[in-house]
C-alpha cells in the first residue's frame, strides 16, 4: 500500500510541475519563475536539512505554500495576452497534484459574493484569478459580470 502524501510532498510535487509547465510559456519571465519553483521541487528538504538539521519539514512546507499563494497572485497580475496560458498552467500543477490546496480560496470568494465588496487586496487576486478561468465561457457570463462589477468597485 502506497503511503499519503504529506503536504509537503503535495507542495513539492506541485512547484516541480510549475516548473514543465511554465517552461513552456511564452514568457521569458515565467519560465525563470517556473525554474525557481522546480528548483524547490522533491528534494528540497534534504538539500536545506544537510545545511541545518533543526529545519523541520513542516516549516518548509508553510513557505512554499505561501510561495504558491504569492505566485497566483502573479499569475494573476500578467498582461492580457499571457494570464489565461499562466493561469491554466498554474492551475493544471495544482489541480494534478494537490487540488484540495484552492478551497481556501473558494470560500473566501464565496463569502466576498455574500458581502458583495472586495475589502483586500488578496481577495481582489482571487476574484481576477477567478475570471481568468473563466471568462470566455458562456455557461459563466453572469458570475463574469459579477466578477467584474467587485472588482471595478474595488479599483475605482
Amino acid at each position: 500500500m502506497a503511503s499519503k502524501k504529506t503536504k509537503y510532498d503535495k507542495l513539492t510535487a506541485v512547484n516541480k510541475r510549475i516548473g514543465i509547465n511554465f517552461a513552456k510559456l511564452d514568457s521569458l519571465g515565467l519560465r525563470q519563475l517556473g525554474e525557481s519553483f522546480a528548483d524547490s521541487g522533491p528534494g528540497l528538504w534534504e538539500k536545506v536539512s544537510a545545511t541545518d538539521p533543526t529545519v523541520k519539514r513542516s516549516e518548509i512546507a508553510a513557505g512554499l505554500e505561501q510561495g504558491l499563494r504569492d505566485l497566483s497572485q502573479i499569475v494573476a497580475s500578467q498582461p492580457v495576452n499571457l494570464r489565461a496560458a499562466a493561469v491554466a498552467a498554474f492551475r493544471d500543477a495544482i489541480d494534478a497534484e494537490y487540488p484540495e490546496f484552492f478551497e481556501r480560496d473558494k470560500q473566501r470568494l464565496e463569502n466576498v459574493l455574500k458581502r458583495g465588496h472586495v475589502r483586500t487586496e488578496s481577495e481582489y487576486y482571487v476574484l481576477q484569478f477567478r475570471l481568468d478561468e473563466i471568462e470566455g465561457d458562456p455557461r459563466a457570463q453572469h458570475e463574469v459580470e459579477t466578477l467584474y462589477k467587485l472588482v471595478d468597485d474595488f479599483e475605482g
